[in-house]
């Protein structure tokens, strides 16, 4: 069998009120947790890797093989130091992104990451939970284990259809909370209560039951493909949110949006690719 790595990061907190999940807002919290996937197969880990480290000492220099988080891509830090250079705001990114002192340097950090993208074509997947429609409506579910769920539901089901003869594993970096949900047994609960409205369940065998926790100052490789996935859950966060990416990054994401997962039934992104929770109806047509 062969094997897709989905590589996971998340975009905003999953803070409620209480322990697990609570029914009601954390003070100064998001509206929003997304948890995000950038599926590829084994054998393209090294090389999309080594293009990523490539592509950092390009645009920041030596630095990038030194010291990791002065030079780690988010996509907040896009977002920020594009505002930044347009007077919009100050900059708030590590010292490393110094380097990126005009709009011609920042176009060629994110015009490169979006080569990237159409280059390696790797599978997106990226779960949206509402918070605030959790709160209104008293559902009181962990947005960790409601995010894993659908991811997990969501790989299944796109192997089953789309990618026959395949298995997956989900590899994140060292996350404390989301850890102990699964040696809790919590995640598995969650999973099987948002079954009861499925007509069939996928079969889960296809995608480890557990994700991989790496220790990022160790796994260079993994902590390298691991941005991709951060940047993948902040633009989809921002297109929920505002209706649209933004525009500093639309670029970037015009090459995300192929990469998505398509419903096998729709051919939509929107239910597969991009999957919401509590469901609803949206006027985006991806």
């Amino acid at each position: 069998m062969r094997v897709l790595i989905f590589y996971v990061d998340e975009s905003g907190d999953a803070a409620l009120a209480g322990d697990d999940g609570g029914s009601a807002m954390a003070r100064g919290s998001s509206n929003y947790f997304t948890l995000a996937g950038i599926g590829i197969r084994d054998s393209s880990r090294e090389s999309l890797a080594k293009n990523l480290l490539q592509l950092k000492k390009k645009h920041f220099g030596e630095i990038a093989g030194a010291d990791w988080g002065d030079t780690e891509i988010k996509g907040r830090y896009l977002l920020h130091v594009a505002r930044a250079l347009a007077g919009r705001r100050t900059i708030t990114a590590p010292a490393g992104w110094k380097r990126l002192d005009s709009q011609e340097a920042l176009g060629g950090l994110v015009r490169d990451l979006g080569q990237v993208l159409l280059a390696f074509r790797p599978l997106v997947l990226a779960n949206v939970v509402d918070k605030r429609k959790m709160a209104r409506r008293g559902i009181g579910l962990n947005p960790i284990g409601i995010a894993y769920s659908y991811l997990q539901r969501n790989i299944a089901l796109t192997l089953e259809h789309q990618h026959a003869g395949e298995g997956a594993v989900i590899v994140a970096d060292q996350q404390t909370h989301h850890e102990a949900l699964f040696k809790s047994g919590r995640i598995h609960e969650i999973r099987s209560e948002l079954e009861r409205d499925l007509t069939r369940v996928p079969n889960y065998n296809l995608v480890l039951d557990k994700p991989l926790w790496v220790d990022t100052d160790l796994s260079v490789w993994d902590r390298e493909i691991i941005q991709l996935a951060d940047v993948a859950a902040f633009l989809v966060t921002k297109l929920i949110d505002d209706g649209e990416p933004p525009s500093e990054l639309a670029s970037l994401w015009e090459a995300l949006l192929p990469q998505f997962a398509r419903h096998h039934q729709s051919g939509r992104i929107l239910g597969r690719g991009i999957a919401m929770y509590p469901p609803r109806s949206s006027k985006l047509t991806i």
